[in-house]
Parts: C-alpha cells; structure tokens; sequence
C-alpha cells in the first residue's frame, strides 16, 4: 500500500436524510435504537395478525356453540357513528381540541405518552355512543409530535381532524373556545354544541404547572374547569389524565349527570364517593377548587395505559 493510500480517511456511514444536505454521521447507539425500532414495527405487525387469528377462531368457536359472536356495538355500527358527527357542522356539534402546541417542550419519552394518549382518546370516542367531533390541533408538520404519529400504523386513517401548523385560535371563533384548566374560577356545567372545548396536550410533571392557563388567558380565551370537587370527594388527589378529561366530556354531553360520570370514570384507585345531596355544590354557591384539581394538561398515567387497546383504523 502506497503513502497516498494511507493517508485516505476511513468510510463514514451518513444517516438518511431528504434533500442534498448532508447529515450527522449516526453513533453506534443511534443505529442500535434504529434497529430496535424497525424490530419492534415488525414484531407489532406479527403480534396484531395473531390477535386478528385469536378472534376469528373465538368467533367461529362462538357461532358452533350458537352464542352471540360480537360483543357491543358492530363495526358497522362505530362506522356510522363517525359518519354522524363528521356530517355535523361545527354549530351543531360538539368539539374538543386536542391542543398538541407543546412540541418543544416535551422530552421524547414524554411525547410518546402524549400520542398514547391521543391514541386512547381516539379509542374512547370511536365506541362512545355519541361521539364529538374530535381535533388535534397545534401540530408541527415533520416536529416530534407528527414523527410520532407516524409510528402508529394506520393513523391517518383516524376519524380526527387533523390541523397541521394551526391552533386551536386559528381553526375555531374566539367567542367559541372554551379551554380547560384546573385553575379556571369558571366551572363547566355542560358541554355545549357549536363551542369547542380545549384539552391541553402536555405531558409536564409539573415543570410548567399553569402553562396551559397562561396561554389561555393571554389570548384571552374563556376557561372553566371540570366541577370534580362539587359532586364527589376523593381520597388521593384529583389529578386526571387527558383522556379521562375527555370521557367526562363524552359521558355529560351523552345525558348523564357529572356524578355518575365522574364514579364510571376515574380510577377506583382514586377512591372517589357521590357526595350527599345536601353537600353537591352548585355553581352558585360553588367552593374553592381543590388545589390539584382535574388538570387539562396530559399527566403521566402510566398506570391507566397499561392494558392499551389496540385500535382499528
């Protein structure tokens, strides 16, 4: 070998990456979580085609011993249901955003349970007997919420309304939105058609406690909060995770008072108990709200998420 072909630098692998511009080299740790990623993709794929064979050989299990095959509402029923509400105008429906303005904030494991979240609210109003009419709304095209989003097969698919680089501010009429934040005076009593209600999408652990009423406020967006304190007593903190946020809204807007709803859907955990009728209070004589009140950022609700469905797109 000649001096001049030793001084040639050695080969430098580049990551894959669009347009001309050239790319920082991967690390050895970045290719391995590459590689694990790619894995786990497929062994999703393999796990679901399981669970598809598992309920079809239920299902014919089921119709030889003459017991019903389906358990709840048909997937042509759900169908129908979406199809509802997405023919509904925004006047005659009710909305909830999903406000996913946060991208920078949020470590990549934090956002991760926020689109699992997404992911479980999506669930939620997919079987509710009435859905709403769902938004996510805030989302950076190509940020870290979206690449995100992409991991889960099949999500464009959802029966969402997706609002790439627009708020919840540019998508709905200010005198509409209502956001949801525990430190709100205002409480909610009933979700409305025609108003749009703000979840906020932050997974913070409390390193930007009173972020989302900030911002609220400073837009000056109206704020209520949900009346948790005014209709059960709970023995651990009243903290709920994003989609508890939303099943309470679905469960309201669907006719039912906010103490059963509130009993059918908070964690037993939680310990929660109707308060008697003398104690509920109303908005007109309504107390201070609990300090940690139902917050309308994503909390970590790790122990919520562990039986995750697998949804159907």
């Amino acid at each position: 070998m000649d001096a001049e072909e030793q001084q040639q630098p050695a080969e430098i692998t580049l990551s894959t990456c669009p347009g001309t511009t050239p790319c920082t080299p991967l690390s050895k740790n970045q290719l391995k979580k590459q590689r694990k990623h790619a894995e786990m993709i497929e062994l999703r794929k393999v796990r679901r085609q399981k669970e598809r064979e598992r309920r079809k050989e239920k299902k014919a299990q089921a119709k030889a011993l003459g017991l019903p095959t389906t358990v709840g509402p048909s997937r042509k029923e759900l169908k129908r249901r979406q199809v509802s509400v997405s023919n509904q105008s925004a006047e005659d429906a009710v909305n909830v955003a999903i406000d996913l303005n946060y991208d920078d904030l949020m470590q990549e494991r934090d956002i991760a349970k926020c689109v699992k979240q997404c992911l479980r609210i999506y669930t939620i109003n997919r079987r509710s007997e009435q859905p709403l009419r769902l938004h996510f709304t805030g989302i950076k095209r190509d940020g870290h919420i979206h690449e995100s989003f992409k991991k889960n097969d099949g999500w464009e698919n959802w029966n969402v309304e997706y609002h790439f680089d627009r708020t919840h501010s540019d998508v709905f009429e200010k005198n509409k939105l209502v956001y949801l934040t525990c430190e709100s005076d205002k409480v909610l009593e009933k979700p409305l058609a025609g108003h749009a209600y703000v979840i906020g999408g932050l997974v913070d652990h409390n390193h930007f406690k009173g972020l989302c009423h900030q911002r609220a406020t400073t837009e000056g967006l109206s704020t209520a909060r949900l009346p948790l304190s005014e209709h059960v007593d709970m023995k651990t903190r009243s903290v709920l995770s994003t989609f508890h946020v939303f099943e309470l809204l679905t469960r309201v807007a669907a006719g039912q008072d906010w103490t059963q709803a509130i009993l059918e859907t908070i964690p037993q955990r939680k310990g929660a108990k109707a308060k008697e009728a003398k104690d509920i209070i109303t908005p007109n004589d309504q107390e201070e709200p609990f300090e940690e009140q139902s917050k309308a950022s994503i909390e970590d609700e790790d122990e919520d998420l562990k039986d995750q469905p697998t949804t159907e797109s």
